[in-house]
């Protein structure tokens, strides 16, 4: 059986559930074995606001690895890891953290069967040294953000994460704008764009309604995710005062400044992902209120595809990429054309586009992508075992 050593950001339990997530389950469900490790914790990891109940969560994963069907998880526990701080931004730092942890990663690795894995996946580039420390027969890069745009970005992440992109033997990006970006990094050598794709037996579940819902009134206007840089909170403001008999519910932990506070206005933090599926199940319409700026331009929403498996209409910022991806999403650049959407959504009854969308997006079918990328990367005459 061949095996697949995945370096992600995420933790195996992260009520953010993402596309390392269903790559790894994916490959479990098309016969290989997976060891799926996330970033690293550190003690410090407890100190952090609001962070406490994430990092329990990843101490439980370090002392006790995840078995799931063909796939086992484990989070790294280390005295110090990569962060924008002084001194924990540096180079070194970012190349050698797996050298403060406990037990060592690789040794983790190796008695789990993966010291030289068929394949070495990374989704996150504070696992590059999974390349030096292993001997991976392929290394696939997936890139899913412009990490530039991001506030808190180091030079050395940066750098390194140029350094996989010119030397990985595949990598994927999410966007096609993003691979236009990476393109200039890659010379020739094999990439793909190969978008988020949707569980769409988890999404099209019936599930019963959340108790919350009793006390807000339908039309329910729903979004899930991390309230974070990207996330345009003054225009929720906005939006919830120019449609007063319109339920706004926010599902996600909030990161940036304080959000608006109105009536029908609800900021019910995060909840685990099969609970979260219940708020959207029972809304009538799914938003993605992004803010516009370099970092969004450059993303494949992975809830617009959830939202329409559900059967929900979706409102979403027009950015660039996301009027590339051609879905059936009402797309809208000012307050009034955000409202006129919103209206138009809540009316629509017929929900078939955006299911048959979903369906056309599904994970199995992202598979078979790369499959086909598979093959290019193994014609390719420039192929060499990265060593990083």
């Amino acid at each position: 059986m061949k095996r697949a050593l995945f370096g992600a950001a995420n933790y195996w339990t992260s009520p953010f559930q993402v596309g390392s997530h269903a790559w790894a389950r994916l490959f479990a469900a098309n016969g290989w074995k997976v060891f799926h490790a996330s970033d690293p914790l550190t003690p410090w990891h407890f100190f952090a606001r609001g962070a406490r109940a994430a990092a329990a969560a990843r101490f439980t994963s370090w002392r006790r690895p995840i078995q799931e069907g063909e796939v086992r998880s484990w989070t790294p526990l280390a005295w110090a890891a990569p962060h924008p701080a002084p001194l924990m931004r540096s180079a070194w730092m970012l190349r050698n953290w797996h050298r403060l942890a406990f037990p060592s990663p690789v040794g983790r690795a190796a008695s789990a069967g993966f010291g030289a894995p068929d394949l070495l996946w990374l989704d996150s580039v504070r696992h590059a040294a999974w390349g030096q420390c292993l001997q991976p027969r392929r290394t696939i890069l997936r890139v899913a953000d412009w990490s530039a745009g991001f506030g808190a970005a180091t030079a050395a992440a940066l750098d390194l994460e140029r350094r996989l992109v010119a030397e990985a033997d595949l990598v994927i990006a999410t966007a096609a704008t993003l691979a236009e970006r990476l393109s200039a990094w890659r010379e020739g050598r094999p990439l793909a764009v190969i978008r988020n794709g949707v569980d769409l037996a988890f999404w099209q579940e019936a599930v019963a309604p959340p108790d919350e819902y009793r006390a807000i009134p339908e039309p329910r206007i729903v979004y899930v995710g991390a309230i974070d840089e990207w996330f345009d909170a003054e225009l929720i403001g906005r939006l919830a005062a120019a449609l007063p008999a319109f339920s706004f519910v926010m599902i996600g932990p909030v990161r940036k400044a304080a959000p608006s506070s109105r009536p029908n206005l609800h900021w019910l933090g995060a909840r685990p992902r099969a609970h979260a599926r219940r708020y959207v199940r029972h809304a009538q319409v799914g938003i993605i209120p992004f803010a516009r700026n370099e970092l969004v331009d450059h993303v494949c929403p992975l809830k617009l595809y959830e939202y329409m498996a559900a059967g929900l209409p979706v409102v979403a910022t027009r950015w660039t990429e996301l009027e590339a991806m051609a879905s059936p999403a009402r797309l809208a650049s000012r307050d009034d054309e955000w409202i006129s959407a919103l209206r138009d959504a809540c009316r629509a009854d017929d929900r078939a586009r955006e299911r048959a969308y979903a369906e056309a997006n599904s994970w199995p079918a992202r598979w078979a992508a790369l499959q086909s990328a598979a093959e290019w990367m193994r014609a390719s005459a420039s192929f060499a075992t990265s060593q990083w």
